[in-house]
């Protein structure tokens, strides 16, 4: 969609053009304020949704995990999620909260912290067949980056998007 608007006797046009973002590697459609074939001004807008909570997601061993819950606060990111197991669960299933990591803006990557900024926290917890337990996960930040994805690796991983 174009619209056409005369500035100072030249054409003028905002253009909307995707275009590849060299900073996250991801495709962003780019609000262009062209004046003949010079870019004076642009926006972008991220095409990469948040994910929409409580969304619940299927581990490759046939359990389920929910992300009810995810908030930032100065330099901790904060995941309240709810893990449950199904009829066929083996009996030496555990919750371990260490398949937690929280992928950054960044592409860098961050392990929980021990403590939990929020109770009751995760543990590792043996969980039985047809069995739930929830609790809250914690991530250090650095200043420089912000949360992009909250991942769960047993086998292959499974991810939130939570920008």
């Amino acid at each position: 969609m174009q619209r056409h608007h005369v500035l100072r006797n030249r054409e003028c046009a905002y253009v909307r053009a995707p275009m590849l973002c060299a900073m996250c590697s991801r495709f962003r459609l780019l609000r262009l304020l062209l004046i003949g074939e010079c870019v004076l001004a642009f926006s972008a807008t991220a095409e990469a949704k948040t994910t929409k909570l409580p969304a619940v997601r299927t581990t490759p061993t046939g359990n389920f995990i929910t992300l009810e819950s995810f908030t930032t606060s100065g330099k901790t990111a904060d995941a309240e999620v709810k893990v449950c197991t199904s009829a066929h669960t083996p009996k030496d299933t555990a919750v371990d909260p260490y398949f937690f990591t929280l992928r950054l803006n960044n592409k860098a990557t961050v392990a929980i912290m021990p403590v939990a900024a929020k109770s009751p926290s995760l543990r590792l917890t043996p969980l039985g067949a047809d069995k739930c337990l929830e609790g809250w996960i914690s991530f250090a930040v650095p200043a420089t980056a912000k949360p992009a994805q909250l991942v769960y690796t047993y086998g292959a991983p499974i991810s939130w998007n939570v920008s």
